[in-house]
């Protein structure tokens, strides 16, 4: 097991800088941040050499990680931030990821910290079976839950890349097993109902993403985009395919979609039934263009989804977008100099921290209301959802405006401006 990883990584470097330029606008002291958000406040515990025994017998290891970055109301609110199994995950994307989770509930006005976590496999997690992926999640959810670190006030995972809700409640029964007294709540969110979470878990991002975008549109000038808007999907995960079909059945025209398999562009629309609900399902049934993954965020339309990984939209390609507006779905998927890029072209981008903060709002919720045993119906928590999501809207948007700056912008200076008053009441400095 190794602790303490360092944060030379180059995502992580450049989000560090990139919140360093802001706090000079926002006159906050550097100490405050170098201190407080920063390296000396990462807390990285790694398992190496995790045994999972799989169909076939034989035994294969991989490397679990769990990365906690900073916790505004240490005490009884835990850090907070999905487990991600891959072949992909790599320290660097878990440390960016974390800080974000801090900088998203910023954004959302919740007392979490930052946190992230991820298995890393050896192989793609489609060549896993159901079996040997459940075994994954047992053996590392073991191993965290044994050392205290996955527990209700402390750090409490959801589901993320690769895991799902039956995950979350493996994870749940687990803790209970191994924890006699496990009365002080969950330890996980992204459970099942039948667990304690929420129906509308698995599409909560989906629908906080929804409703930032009909606000922007609602109340934006964006010329050219008509009453059925057009839409290009890149992802087909968890939550790009709710998003496609939500956004359907809000009249968004679907035109373009794309999984680990490719991508097809079709400008007629594409039918929400033709749409496979696996992320790795061959597109090749749908007609229309047949383009890969990358080339479907480059085709005209009106609203550029990115729902897929980190780093899609970079420097080589930003400037080949032909969207209006792009609503960033997945966790970090534009990079700095691409940003820039887009801005020049007059590209509308709503933030990651922004986009997709509805999956921890109702992790919160779920969090909440397993604490305190009193449960919500469904109708309340997408109407609660939707107050969180609005409001968090039209707070990035009047602060972007106060600050004369774009969305992307604002909402990371709202994050960390926050994120900052916490710190100051707690009295570390003055």
């Amino acid at each position: 097991m190794r602790k303490n990883g360092n944060t030379n990584g180059s995502l992580v470097a450049s989000l560090f800088a990139r919140m360093d330029s802001l706090a000079k606008l926002l006159n906050i002291k550097p100490e405050l941040l170098d201190k407080e958000l920063k390296r000396f406040k990462f807390r990285e515990i790694t398992a190496d050499r995790i045994r999972v025994s799989m169909d076939d017998g034989k035994y294969e290891s991989l490397t679990a990680t769990v990365v906690l970055h900073y916790l505004p109301y240490p005490g009884d609110k835990p850090y907070k931030g999905g487990i991600r199994m891959s072949h992909q995950v790599t320290p660097d994307i878990l440390r960016t990821l974390a800080v974000e989770m801090t900088l998203k509930c910023g954004v959302v006005d919740l007392e979490f910290g930052g946190a992230k976590s991820g298995i890393c496999l050896p192989r793609p997690v489609s060549a896993y079976s159901k079996q040997e992926l459940s075994a994954t999640i047992e053996a590392v959810a073991g191993f965290f839950i044994g050392l205290g670190i996955i527990r209700p006030n402390y750090y409490v995972p959801a589901t993320d890349v690769g895991t799902t809700s039956e995950h979350m409640d493996t994870i749940h029964n687990i803790f209970h097993s191994m924890v006699p007294d496990a009365s002080q709540g969950t330890c996980v969110t992204g459970k099942s109902a039948e667990y304690g979470g929420f129906p509308v878990r698995d599409e909560a991002t989906a629908l906080g993403g929804l409703t930032v975008l009909g606000e922007l549109l609602s109340k934006a000038v964006l010329p050219d985009i008509g009453i059925q808007p057009t839409m290009i999907v890149q992802g087909l995960g968890q939550v790009g395919r709710n998003f496609v079909r939500l956004a359907a059945r809000n009249n968004y025209k679907i035109i373009g979609v794309s999984n680990s398999s490719g991508g097809v562009y079709n400008p007629d629309g594409i039918p929400l039934d033709s749409i496979p609900g696996g992320r790795d399902d061959s597109l090749d049934h749908i007609a229309g263009e047949q383009c890969g993954g990358g080339g479907i965020l480059l085709m005209p339309c009106d609203i550029l989804v990115p729902a897929a990984i980190e780093n899609v939209l970079r420097a080589d390609n930003a400037a080949l977008v032909q969207a209006k507006v792009i609503l960033e779905m997945a966790n970090h998927p534009t990079t700095d100099k691409a940003d820039e890029i887009l801005r020049r072209k007059g590209i509308v981008l709503i933030p990651d921290i922004l986009a997709n903060a509805g999956g921890v709002t109702v992790s919160y919720f779920e969090w909440v209301q397993d604490r305190q045993g009193y449960f919500w119906t469904l109708t309340e928590v997408r109407e609660r959802l939707d107050q969180v999501m609005r409001h968090s809207f039209y707070d990035v948007m009047t602060y972007s405006e106060k600050q004369k700056v774009r969305p992307r912008i604002g909402a990371y200076m709202l994050a960390i401006e926050r994120v900052a008053s916490a710190i100051r009441l707690r009295g570390i400095y003055a």
